[in-house]
């Protein structure tokens, strides 16, 4: 029985079999960027999205919203961020079946691509899929490695995990006026009010910018829907937390809901305010905002100790789990001009 490789529609039931399909079968990390929202927001950045499942006896058993990223000459490739999500069930044969039926769909598809870019959420691959005509590149896009928090404790027992100084400095924000209040609504002042933050973050960071451009959050905020009530976080939405030390503003943090995790996305706080612990104060009513909503993670984000030491040991005083995933395959379809790319991409990262 061959593996068909199908066209999902935007109608109300297909966009509720797609974001059902990807809360049951992905992992706790990174199942947002495959959500049907998610690629509503890459399409309102200008980015063409297309959303395939791929069904064998006309179930599905693996689904890949593939994002189309421009290039010059009027090519592109397609990246498939923390995808595809695959059938929990499925074996490594299955994996193999999957990962063929793409090397071999995908060309005649998207001829005008340079390359087509998968980023299974999975440990390992089984070597019939290293095999089969796809490119390991020198770099990765996603964090390969994330740390998330289990909320399946009490709140005392979560927060008895911490470091002691990751729980002392929540004792102390109190103590310095430090209050939390998650928004029911996110007004421009509150976003001008970000942009100046990650202003005074990025200044400390020396000059280092990790922010996306303010385009980039008005967008996302005109796609994807402000967090509402408790119920099942069936779509995905975002949770605004902002941060006061004695009423003023000291830090805001974006966090984003969906299925059984809560991301943690994008954080800036004046600089004035750190020794309040605001940060700490922040990611804490996250997970426990995360845990009254019945989620069973907070994922605090990328870690990797070559990259990031300083961000990684503050993530790392959560103790949370630690997981790997095998990071970027790419398929060339022009193989020459896909060299090209990888080189252009070396040189600049060391511009």
């Amino acid at each position: 029985m061959s593996m068909d490789i199908i066209p999902v529609s935007a109608s109300a039931d297909e966009k509720q079999m797609w974001n059902r399909f990807v809360r049951e079968h992905y992992p706790p990390v990174g199942a947002f960027m495959q959500t049907w929202e998610w690629g509503a927001f890459q399409e309102a950045l200008g980015r063409r999205t297309e959303r395939y499942f791929l069904k064998k006896g006309g179930e599905p058993r693996a689904a890949v919203a593939l994002v189309h990223h421009p290039l010059p000459l009027g090519l592109s490739y397609a990246y498939a961020p923390r995808g595809p999500v695959i059938s929990r069930d499925a074996s490594d044969a299955e994996h193999a079946e999957i990962f063929g039926a793409i090397r071999r769909w995908a060309p005649e598809r998207f001829p005008r691509s340079v390359f087509v870019r998968l980023e299974p959420p999975v440990p390992r691959l089984a070597d019939a899929v290293r095999k089969s005509g796809f490119v390991a590149p020198p770099y990765y896009v996603q964090p390969r490695f994330n740390l998330a928090v289990p909320l399946d404790l009490r709140e005392e027992e979560i927060i008895a995990g911490f470091h002691p100084s990751t729980r002392s400095n929540i004792r102390r924000a109190s103590r310095r006026g430090v209050e939390i209040e998650m928004k029911s609504a996110l007004s421009g002042s509150d976003l001008e009010q970000f942009f100046a933050m990650a202003k005074d973050t990025i200044r400390r960071n020396s000059g280092k910018n990790a922010y996306p451009t303010p385009a980039y959050f008005r967008s996302f905020f005109e796609t994807i829907p402000i967090a509402g009530s408790r119920d099942e976080a069936e779509n995905l939405s975002v949770g605004v937390f902002s941060g006061y030390r004695n009423a003023d503003p000291a830090g805001i943090h974006f966090v984003l809901f969906f299925g059984n995790t809560a991301t943690y996305l994008y954080g800036a706080s004046y600089r004035n305010h750190l020794n309040s612990k605001v940060t700490t104060s922040l990611h804490w009513a996250a997970m426990r905002e995360a845990k009254q909503r019945g989620m069973e993670y907070y994922d605090i984000g990328g870690i990797d100790e070559a990259i990031w030491p300083t961000l990684t040991d503050f993530k790392r005083q959560f103790r949370g789990k630690e997981f790997c995933y095998v990071g970027n395959m790419d398929m060339p379809v022009r193989p020459l001009l896909y060299r090209l790319y990888n080189a252009a991409h070396r040189l600049k990262e060391f511009s």
